[in-house]
């Protein structure tokens, strides 16, 4: 079941999901938006390297993280990068949220793959944007970019998330696969 903004309103007020800090704004009809953080990995990796994907090591050399200095990011065309939520997220054992871009950015050439949040999840969120407009385009910090829409599980995890991205706070560079 997709939770509505009643529901969420709900869950926020119950403390049984939690959101910080959460804006005015924030709540949608469906969902919940997230803001960006004041932090980005910018891919740096060249075309002619070859990057061993089981090596935290080699995987972490080929982004470069950047803090806001002036409030906003500058991202070049046809640029890969990670994205850091200014919100802290802590999710209940029986709920999950599936992210997407808001729209307005999809219009712009941001582009996201699917992914979610899982029961149990709790840290900001960090998600992988590829630009694939012409020009630069400078995005602020703190504009609403994510959205979130949650869905109820039928009974609660047994196995609520406590993996290597959880409690962490900032841009989170990938693991190496296993």
């Amino acid at each position: 079941m997709i939770m509505s903004d009643r529901d969420l309103k709900d869950l926020l007020k119950s403390n049984k999901l939690s959101i910080d800090p959460l804006f005015d704004d924030s709540i949608q009809q469906n969902g919940i938006d997230l803001t960006i953080g004041d932090e980005i990995a910018l891919s740096i990796s060249a075309e002619d390297q070859i990057i061993d994907s089981t090596s935290e090591q080699d995987i972490q050399k080929t982004y470069k993280i950047l803090k806001s200095e002036n409030g906003s990011f500058v991202i070049r065309p046809f640029a890969y990068f990670l994205l850091t939520t200014k919100e802290f997220i802590k999710m209940p054992n029986d709920l999950m949220a599936f992210i997407a871009i808001r729209s307005t950015f999809a219009r712009l050439g941001f582009s996201s793959p699917m992914t979610i949040v899982d029961a149990g999840f709790e840290g900001t969120l960090t998600i992988g944007i590829f630009y694939g407009g012409k020009s630069s385009i400078k995005i602020p910090v703190g504009c609403r970019f994510l959205h979130l829409v949650f869905a109820k599980l039928a009974t609660q995890s047994t196995a609520p998330y406590r993996g290597y991205y959880k409690n962490r706070k900032g841009v989170s560079l990938p693991k190496g696969l296993s």
